[in-house]
């Protein structure tokens, strides 16, 4: 009886570690972004939602409302939520526009940098980004 105990007490260690995704919660932060552009800057609300993957790995959604209606661009971001932290991001929608974006957290909230990868592989800047948790 202990011997079987033991093997299902080691199974489920196995389970939980193959599985680190279901070990760790999502982190959803709340702010804004701003577009900079040369006809006026445009800003809106911005949401991220990150879902661990890794150590220090996330995969990211970013959810926001553009010219032509409510976006979710997806990608991957790694580094800390106490520290720098930097993620490749996909447009929606079929485009086949890439961006990047880098910047830190300071007493719980992110400021950032979005810029985009033009056709060529150029990263141009596009803006900044503030995110903070949710909670209130």
């Amino acid at each position: 009886m202990t011997r079987r105990i033991r093997w299902f007490a080691l199974l489920g260690v196995f389970f939980l570690a193959a599985m680190p995704g279901f070990a760790a919660d999502d982190v959803t932060l709340e702010g804004g972004f701003v577009w900079e552009r040369e006809d006026g800057d445009r800003s809106g609300d911005l949401k991220a939602i990150l879902t661990p993957t890794g150590d220090g790995e996330w995969s990211v959604a970013f959810h926001f409302e553009w010219e032509d209606g409510a976006h979710i661009y997806t990608g991957t971001c790694s580094g800390s939520l106490d520290g720098e932290l930097s993620g490749d991001i996909n447009a929606d929608g079929g485009r086949e526009m890439k961006f990047k974006f880098s910047g830190a957290f300071e007493d719980g909230t992110f400021s950032g940098t979005h810029n985009f990868v033009t056709k060529d592989g150029d990263i141009k800047r596009a803006g900044t980004l503030t995110l903070g948790s949710s909670e209130s």
